[in-house]
This record gives structure tokens, sequence and C-alpha cells, in this order.
């Protein structure tokens, strides 16, 4: 009896182990019905290798993918490249220009008016002006002028509708990298996000270790020794300047003057085609960080 048991016990066990092997030949050969097959994964090695190895600065090969993603209109995939470059490679000679495309990018996304999750329809009551609208609707005239299409402020109707935007954009004044950064109110996300930046050309603020938290207090435009608000008709033609208070001076942000004239004090300079667009998104009372030098 004793020994049919044992026999018992060793044909279960052989077969155990026959069923064991089956498995592991039906595993195998699962694994390589789908696996990538070997000469993909050398041509994957081969590319991670080459952008490493022959040439391919930090951030050039992104760069270079985000360029060819712009051409052929993918612009989800480009701006995910471009803000990768922005993260990963904040050193490379390619973050500046990735940060200027990606701030174009942002800025016509922001001012377009097939974007209006950002914007509403004025309807004009009777006796309503440019003004008052821009006003009551935290904008500038500027920003109306450019949504709208128009070339001036004509006369307005009763009932006449224009398309406008709350500009709750934020300014920061980073001294140390010499740019002016523009940051955007996102409502979704109940925080500022990055819109753009600004080269600064030259500073003399001369400010103490910071940083200063302030306010746009003045904004006008200069022709020679004249000054003029945003509401003259000269002002359209004129050099744009903000300003603010830290402390008791005065601070501007100003296009830079042509060679031959002085640089006025406590300014920092930017181009005119960067102040007039400046000008056309800030207003009265956007909050302004200033970020010392280092």
């Amino acid at each position: 009896m004793g020994g049919l048991v044992t026999i018992l016990k060793i044909g279960a066990l052989v077969g155990v182990m026959a069923i064991l092997g089956l498995l592991f030949v039906f595993l195998r050969e699962f694994q390589k019905d789908f696996e990538e097959p070997a000469g993909l994964q050398d041509a994957r090695i081969e590319k991670i290798l080459d952008r490493e190895q022959i040439g391919f600065e930090p951030g050039q090969y992104e760069f270079n993918k985000a360029l060819e993603a712009i051409a052929l209109g993918e612009i989800d995939e480009a701006r995910e490249l471009l803000h990768l470059i922005e993260n990963l490679y904040p050193e490379s000679t390619h973050a500046p220009d990735a940060r200027r495309i990606l701030g174009e990018m942002n800025l016509d996304e922001i001012l377009s008016v097939e974007n209006m999750t950002n914007k509403r329809v004025h309807r004009v009551s009777p006796g309503e002006g440019y003004l008052r609208i821009a006003t009551s609707n935290e904008t500038t005239l500027d920003a109306i002028m450019f949504l709208n299409g128009l070339t001036g402020l004509g006369d307005l109707h009763t009932g006449d509708e224009l398309v406008v935007m709350p500009l709750d954009f934020k300014l920061v004044l980073d001294l140390a990298r010499m740019r002016v950064e523009l940051y955007h109110r996102d409502h979704a996300k109940k925080e500022h996000v990055f819109a753009r930046d600004y080269r600064i050309l030259k500073s003399n603020l001369n400010l103490k270790r910071g940083p200063y938290q302030v306010k746009i207090s003045a904004k006008n435009g200069e022709i020679g020794e004249s000054v003029y608000p945003p509401s003259h008709s000269l002002y359209r033609h004129a050099r744009k300047v903000l300003g603010m208070k830290v402390g008791r001076s005065v601070l501007q942000i100003r296009p830079l003057p042509v060679e031959g004239e002085e640089l006025p004090p406590r300014s920092i300079f930017l181009t005119r085609p960067d102040m007039e667009e400046l000008s056309m998104l800030i207003r009265l009372g956007n909050e302004i960080e200033i970020r010392t030098s280092e």
C-alpha cells in the first residue's frame, strides 16, 4: 500500500513539473510576441546616444522639434517642448529664444478674439464714452482699439458692441536677469501664469536689496517735453512711459532714448515696440514685483 502511495506522489510531482514547464514555454512565447523587435530597440538607443554624443547642445533637439511642430501647426506639442526647455535647460543657449517664442504664442492666445474665455462683449449705454468703458472694464483704450480693429476712437452709439478684456496682469522686474516678465491671471487656476517677457536694454534704478511690491501709478506718453494722458489723441503717437512709486522715489519703464539723448534717471529701458505692447496691456493699479540684483 505504501509503495502505491509513493508511486502516486511521484506521478503527481512529474505532472506538476510538466505543467510548469509548459507554462514557462508559453510565457516566453507570449513575451516574444509583444516584445519590441531588437532592431527597433537598437534604433531607439542609437537615437538617444546620437543626441547626447554627436553635437546636440542641451535643449537643442527639443528646440528644433518645437520649430518643426510650429511649422506643422502642432501648437500644443510645440508649447510642451518649449516648456520643457524652460524647465529642464534654463541655462541653454536656446532657452531665451524658446522663452520668447513661448511668450509670443501665449500672448497671441490671450489676445485672440476667438478666445473669449478672458473677454466679454460690452454693449454701449446712453452717454458712455471710450474712457468710461475702459475704466469700468479695467482695461485700456489701446486694448479696446486692438481687440476691435479700430484705428481711431470714432463716435459711439447706444447699443454698439465692443469686445473688452480686463487687464489683470502682473509685472516682475527681474533686474538680475535683465528682463520684465508679464504674468496673466488664470481664473481657472486662480493664479498668475507666465505670458511673456521683455529684455531690459539698460537700467539705472540703483535700488537697495529687495524685493519690492508696488503698483503702476502713472501712465503717459511723451513727445519732446510735452506729456499726454492716454485719453489725449496725441498719446497714440507718443513714447509710452509707465511709472511706479518705491518709497519716495518715482521709477519708470520707458523706451531706450535714441543715440545722443540723455538717459532719464531711475528708469529701466526697453525697445520701443516692446513698450508699445506693454503699455497696451498695463493699466493703472496693476501689480509690480521688483527683484533686485543678487
